[in-house]
């Protein structure tokens, strides 16, 4: 039986789609939870190693969990394929994905003048667990709950490109660090992610895909602090560049790749 919340998601698409990504980019992308647990946990706590990663990662696996009673409340959530088989194709289409992470990692050695490894395991583990948490959460907002409800409204073309919209937006809370320069490239980036991603969540039919490629775009910056203490960042003109060759990457295997998808981009 269809709700008024069912309803309302599939009447406004849109609108739905918004409030609902600037509720959860409000409430945790700030870290509500993260905010709370600082004032509950004691000082020696909260003084260990990587310890915001750790907070920051159950404030998103609780974002995670919150959005699972949401697509069940709006009875969307057996129409999210969570096909774990799905998981090598999508690792095959996300070539780029993959390319853009080593370019990653090569701009950054290239930077780093320092190269002395110190492993921090405790932080390594964390901000594994971090990547992991920021992946599910994510892409289950943007793919499995946004994108889902437009596909079943629209078609591929406008639902990938408008999801992927709303996904790249979504990233204007670092701003609120003050450095808006670097916001707005990483607005630009994550559109075109969201692309990609939409893409092989469709041709893979496999929400679990985009989760794992999207924890491995996250490896490098998070992991890195605590394998290579003085690493240094990635030149700003080699990541804008970098992106460029993501995107003809992307171009390229979306038309060759991806027949089936295509023909309905055309």
């Amino acid at each position: 039986m269809i709700d008024i919340n069912e309803k309302f998601s599939q009447k406004h698409v849109i609108l739905f789609s918004i409030l609902l990504a600037l509720a959860f980019v409000v409430i945790f992308g700030f870290g509500a939870v993260t905010i709370g647990l600082i004032f509950i946990l004691p000082p020696e706590i909260l003084s260990l190693p990587a310890m915001d990663y750790v907070l920051s990662s159950i404030n998103n696996l609780f974002a995670f969990v919150i959005l699972i009673i949401i697509a069940k409340k709006i009875g969307l959530f057996e129409d999210i394929p969570w096909n774990v088989r799905g998981i090598s194709k999508g690792l095959l289409l996300g070539i780029p994905v993959l390319l853009f992470c080593l370019v990653q990692l090569s701009g950054i050695l290239e930077a780093t003048y320092d190269y002395s490894i110190a492993v921090n395991v405790f932080g390594v583990v964390a901000a594994l667990i971090y990547c992991a948490a920021i992946a599910l959460w994510e892409e289950f907002l943007c793919r499995g709950v946004i994108l889902t409800n437009m596909l079943k409204k629209w078609g591929i073309v406008k639902a990938v490109i408008l999801s992927a919209f709303i996904f790249g937006c979504a990233h204007i809370i670092t701003g609120f660090g003050g450095d808006w320069t670097n916001t707005a490239i990483q607005i630009v980036y994550a559109s075109f992610m969201g692309l990609l991603f939409g893409v092989i969540y469709i041709k893979t039919e496999s929400l679990a895909s985009t989760i794992v490629l999207h924890f491995i775009l996250n490896l490098t910056a998070y992991t890195m602090p605590y394998v290579m203490p003085n690493f240094q960042a990635m030149n700003p003109v080699t990541f804008i560049l970098s992106i460029f060759g993501f995107v003809c990457l992307w171009v390229i295997e979306t038309y060759v790749l991806i027949d089936d998808i295509t023909k309905k981009l055309l």
